[in-house]
């Protein structure tokens, strides 16, 4: 009989955004005859850690490491410690805080290290270096999944071999509910007209989601077409410098950042188009979730978007720098309802062939095998 092999997932979370939505989801769909699963995740300073809450809730095992400091060496001993109370196999990590303290407690435990890679922000000089940290990381792991082939590329180029990397897709539960459009009550929420056509995204408010781009769009649209109303939900330093671009570009009252929602999925169904403006992603799991509720795209053509985002069927791309092009792109969708159905039931199509759990689930198992059976130790 199959030896149950017990893999743990560790990352630092401060919010319950894509990458922890994808990583519970993953773990709930495990096969308990085979593996146990846990997560571990940072106290940051004693807040709620609403992925170790949820994971719990779930009926996965959920532990929390201490910490005071970005990498308190007392983090290293807080994790042997968990490590062994539960005997794990295998430990996953996600991020820079985790790759580090991850790979050197599974040093000392002699247990193997899958390092899962979504992408590099370079949003500031602090993060800079926690992101050459990362990479340098990388190269000690037993092995590494790539979100995207364009993730995958990134880590070719640190000179790591390519047969120590595989492209694992983050992928999206659709639901039967997903696919009705839900009763309105975001514009009346927000104080827009019934008739306006809503173009929203949805991030964290720092410069490698190229908001300020989307805004130079808005202006563009907006003196062409009085309905089109942007939303961006997220939070985020760059709010003050956001808002006065949008007063500097006329575009009060047309161009909203009411905060971050943990009701996304809830508010997609009365999105008219999703645009998401980045000069950097991994695999953007937000456009999985427009595609789900049948909403076109318009992106930009970085990191995996081109692998989630057909141009010209489901959505249309162009360069971050294209801030004309993809104004065209909108315009051209406002004025046509039918182009923005036929692409949404493109991109739903798209997802529910290419982006499902099942397919995912099965690589991961098998890769969790793999890297265990191997006979590779830290």
């Amino acid at each position: 009989m199959e030896q149950k092999l017990s893999v743990a997932h560790f990352l630092a979370s401060n919010f319950f955004g894509g990458p922890e939505k994808q990583l519970l989801e993953h773990v709930q769909r495990l096969d308990k005859q085979r593996f146990t699963s846990q997560v571990i995740s940072f106290d940051e300073g004693g807040t709620t850690n609403q992925l170790l809450a949820k994971t719990h809730a779930s009926g996965i095992r959920a532990d929390k490491i201490d910490t005071t400091g970005a990498f308190d060496p007392r983090m290293v001993i807080n994790l042997l410690s968990v490590i062994k109370a539960q005997k794990i196999d295998l430990l996953c990590v996600h991020g820079y805080k985790a790759n580090v303290i991850g790979r050197i407690a599974a040093w000392l435990s002699g247990i193997p290290v899958i390092a899962i890679s979504r992408g590099w922000t370079g949003e500031a000089p602090k993060i800079r270096f926690y992101e050459w940290l990362d990479k340098l990381f990388l190269r000690f792991a037993d092995h590494i999944v790539a979100v995207s082939h364009g993730q995958m590329e990134k880590i070719s180029k640190l000179g790591i071999p390519s047969e120590r990397v595989s492209v694992i897709h983050n992928c999206i539960a659709v639901p039967e509910s997903c696919y009705e459009q839900r009763k309105s009550f975001l514009r009346r929420e927000l104080g827009l007209p019934d008739a306006a056509v809503l173009v929203v995204s949805a991030g964290r408010l720092s410069p490698e989601k190229n908001y300020g781009g989307m805004i130079e769009v808005a202006r563009v649209v907006a003196a062409s077409n009085p309905e089109v109303y942007f939303i961006i939900f997220g939070e985020g330093f760059l709010r003050p410098d956001l808002e006065r671009a949008i007063d500097n570009a006329g575009l009060a009252g047309r161009f909203l950042l009411p905060g971050f929602r943990n009701d996304l999925q809830a508010v997609l169904p009365e999105v008219d188009i999703f645009m998401l403006p980045s000069f950097t992603e991994g695999l953007p799991n937000v456009i999985l979730e427009a595609f789900a509720v049948r909403k076109p795209v318009v992106a930009t053509r970085v990191g995996g978007t081109p692998e989630v985002v057909e141009h010209g069927v489901s959505g249309f791309l162009a360069e971050p720098h294209e801030t004309e092009v993809m104004a065209q792109y909108v315009l051209r969708l406002v004025g046509d309802p039918a182009l923005r159905r036929e692409m949404g039931a493109k991109g739903l199509e798209h997802v529910i062939t290419n982006f499902g759990f099942e397919q995912q689930t099965i690589q991961y198992e098998n890769l969790y095998r793999q890297i265990a059976g191997s006979g590779r130790r830290a």
